[in-house]
């Protein structure tokens, strides 16, 4: 009996020596990761809808609650606010209409900040921390860009009888970036106004022959001095603009009051197409006016996926973007939208709707 325990006792070793031996195969690791890629491969694309579709409904309520903050100003103040305001004499301010609806948003703290600063103008807020502040409302989760707007000339000289001089103080990393622009409507090529790619083809193939330009802002006016664009392209906001309802002859439902536009890839310092909620720091430069309004003249996301430097309104969400009616609903518009009706769309009283 001890004879045969022993011969048990090793038999088992053996067979257990026998099995750990085995081990994993190739062909089973290779059918393992097989298994995980084809999940991933299933899964990935599913799993970034899911994200864009996030952002994109997060951008969608943040258009909603401008629209709601623009109704109380409205209703405050009986008009809609300007897209910026210059003095006939005096500093130059350069607050736009996305600033003024802060104390109307969770940013009524950020305003009272500035308050001290509101008649001397933007150029003097070197010391005014709240310029850097980061408002997630006025940012589109989509825009992936940079949080600060990487250049901007400020004007800094007195505005003498409507004449502005142009911006010559650089300001770095300095203004908090928005991704919502007033709408100014748009202006018809043959009164000056942009001459924009109708073939609905990539500008890397048809290119613009202007890429945006708020009117006549740069314009020489003499050799020393510009002055800022104060023609009425037809949207709700514009310098010194004061639109009231009676203004919306085409209906606040029909018209659009506020669209997104992503940020430009080019970086440099006079690209355009950058937003801040600040407003306007030089009107003299379109890379200035661009950075508070947006018009109709240019097509919907003209030139992407290479996001090039543009006035117009666009997004990051697939073909097309959102804009805030003047009721203060948010609708997504395609880009593939007929130009005309884009462009009627864009102005209050040309008797379309």
């Amino acid at each position: 009996m001890p004879l045969l325990t022993v011969r048990n006792r090793v038999s088992g070793k053996s067979s257990l020596s026998q099995q750990s031996r085995h081990g994993v195969t190739l062909l089973e690791v290779l059918l393992v990761f097989s298994v995980i890629l084809l999940n991933v491969a299933i899964f990935l694309p599913f799993v970034r809808r899911t994200q864009d579709a996030a952002r994109a409904n997060q951008c969608k309520q943040n258009m909603k609650q401008l629209g709601l903050a623009i109704s109380n100003y409205q209703e405050a103040y009986n008009s809609y606010p300007s897209g910026f305001d210059i003095p006939r004499d005096g500093s130059y301010p350069g607050w736009g209409w996305n600033f003024k609806l802060l104390p109307y948003m969770n940013a009524a703290d950020v305003y009272q900040t500035f308050e001290p600063h509101l008649t001397d103008g933007i150029s003097k807020l070197s010391h005014v921390s709240h310029q850097h502040r980061r408002l997630p409302e006025l940012l589109c989760p989509s825009n992936t860009a940079l949080e600060m707007f990487p250049h901007a000339l400020s004007v800094n000289a007195q505005v003498v009888d409507g004449v502005v001089s142009a911006g010559t103080e650089e300001w770095q990393y300095r203004h908090s970036q928005s991704s919502y622009f007033g709408n100014v409507g748009y202006l018809q090529e043959n009164v000056g106004g942009i001459k924009y790619n109708a073939s609905g083809v990539a500008t890397i193939v048809v290119p613009l022959t202007n890429k945006g330009s708020l009117g006549h802002a740069g314009t020489l006016r003499s050799q020393d001095h510009r002055y800022c664009d104060s023609k009425n392209f037809g949207g709700y906001f514009g310098q010194n603009s004061r639109v009231t309802l009676r203004h919306v002859v085409d209906g606040t439902s029909n018209t659009f009051m506020i669209g997104e536009r992503y940020s430009p890839a080019d970086s440099s310092s006079k690209a355009v197409g950058y937003g801040s909620w600040i407003g306007v720091p030089d009107c003299t430069s379109d890379q200035g006016l661009a950075m508070a309004l947006g018009d109709a003249s240019v097509r919907m996301n003209v030139g992407m996926p290479l996001r090039e430097q543009t006035t117009g309104f666009g997004s990051m969400h697939e073909a097309g973007a959102f804009f805030t009616l003047g009721d203060g609903s948010t609708r997504f518009i395609s880009q593939d939208i007929d130009l005309i009706l884009y462009r009627n769309l864009s102005v209050i009283d040309d008797g379309s709707r």
